[in-house]
């Protein structure tokens, strides 16, 4: 009786020995997979943090080129319909409005984090709400991009095709032949640069609150 009891004693403490081998390799294995998450979201969090200061500075140079472009918008205004002969300037001022600047965001970091699943690295509720939100903020400044685009194709454009005689210059005269209509879509063009210009502030702002968040996460 003694020996059976010996050997069940036996048999039970063999079974707790390969328990607890086996909770602390698990254990070992959850602080491994652990350490590298923290690894790969620092990794992730780094780089999404370097490409939000790229698009910052982007967005930068956007907003001087359209301060630019609100300026000549200003000055052609006045000049248009005058009944002067404006000649070369006139054309080279509505030239210089047609150019648009374009904002290419780097956003491949967040894109792999979407596409690849890894977003659930990023535990802070309100870090993750504040990336998602962040480059949520970018369809407001494609929205207006796409409006001020249409403008310029779908009027200035035309416009440029259809009610001017380039033959004018040759004799100093102005190339435009309904200039009212001119002045009209320029001061829309205008309107819209000003909504280019606030759209890619709120983005600055959006981008500056969005380092701060990652900063604090890393």
């Amino acid at each position: 009786m003694a020996n059976k009891t010996s050997k069940w004693q036996y048999t039970l403490r063999e079974i707790v020995i390969v328990i607890i081998g086996i909770s602390i390799a698990f254990s070992m294995n959850k602080c491994a997979d652990n350490v590298k998450d923290n690894k790969l979201k620092k990794e992730y969090l780094t780089n999404l943090k370097s490409d939000i200061e790229a698009d910052k500075v982007q967005l930068a140079e956007n907003i001087t080129a359209i301060n630019q472009k609100i300026e000549m918008c200003s000055q052609l205004i006045p000049m248009l319909n005058t009944g002067k002969k404006q000649g070369m300037p006139l054309m080279d001022n509505v030239f210089a409005v047609l150019k648009y600047q374009t904002f290419n965001p780097k956003n491949i970091t967040y894109k792999t984090l979407i596409n690849s699943g890894d977003l659930k690295l990023i535990n802070d509720f309100q870090l993750k709400t504040a990336i998602q939100g962040h480059y949520s903020n970018y369809e407001d400044i494609y929205n207006v991009a796409n409006r001020h685009m249409s403008l310029i194709q779908d009027h200035l454009g035309r416009y440029m095709i259809n009610n001017a005689d380039y033959d004018q210059l040759m004799v100093g005269n102005t190339p435009f032949s309904d200039e009212i209509k001119l002045k009209n879509i320029v001061r829309a063009l205008s309107s819209t640069f000003s909504e280019k210009k606030k759209v890619k502030e709120d983005g600055m702002a959006s981008c500056d609150a969005l380092i701060l968040e990652i900063d604090k996460a890393l």
